[in-house]
């Protein structure tokens, strides 16, 4: 069980690569809007709409079935419950959340992550990952924890830090238009 803040929209497929390509897990994310985004199901996304209880109870027993038959699959969860800037810092949510979820679940380790995306401007943007102590049982201080781990993000990367997934360099560094500059010179 992988627990984390929630502040871009592309979360879930970042943690995602983490749990299935570094760590070679399956994992499962509920998500709201899974209707809105259908091939996000492929990546381990399951249906969790708020107005259709139902589905979220189907969803739960869904991942407990899961994670029952295969102990290395990991739910990657948002305790915060929405999407939100990361300057927000880590939202309220209620004190007892993971300690219901760990009640309907088959035992699994807790394990905490915080996650900033910076650079949304340029070609690459960063994705900084910090993981803490993973837990034998659902933590009783999750939001404590998110918020200092939260606020180890602020320190810059360090040389020793691993690179996970490096991207491809920008149009603008690949590129070089310069033979066309007779074309378009009056």
């Amino acid at each position: 069980m992988l627990y984390a803040n929630h502040h871009a929209f592309y979360d879930a497929q970042i943690l995602g690569y983490l749990i299935e390509v570094v760590l070679g897990r399956r994992s499962v994310v509920w998500m709201e809007e899974l209707d809105h985004f259908p091939f996000l199901a492929v990546l381990g996304a399951r249906r969790f709409p708020p107005w259709d209880p139902g589905s979220r109870l189907s969803t739960i027993r869904e991942t407990g079935r899961l994670m029952a038959a295969d102990p290395a699959t990991t739910l990657i969860y948002f305790p915060e419950g929405h999407l939100h800037p990361f300057d927000e810092g880590v939202l309220p949510f209620p004190d007892d959340r993971l300690q219901r979820l760990g009640r309907v679940l088959p035992p699994a380790q807790w394990w905490p992550i915080v996650l900033s995306v910076t650079g949304w401007n340029e070609a690459t943007p960063s994705a900084i990952l910090t993981g803490g102590t993973s837990h034998r049982s659902p933590p009783v201080a999750a939001r404590a924890e998110l918020q200092r781990m939260q606020a180890s993000l602020s320190a810059p990367v360090r040389p020793d830090d691993r690179l996970l997934l490096d991207g491809r360099p920008g149009p603008n560094e690949r590129w070089d238009l310069s033979a066309l500059r007779k074309v378009f010179t009056r």
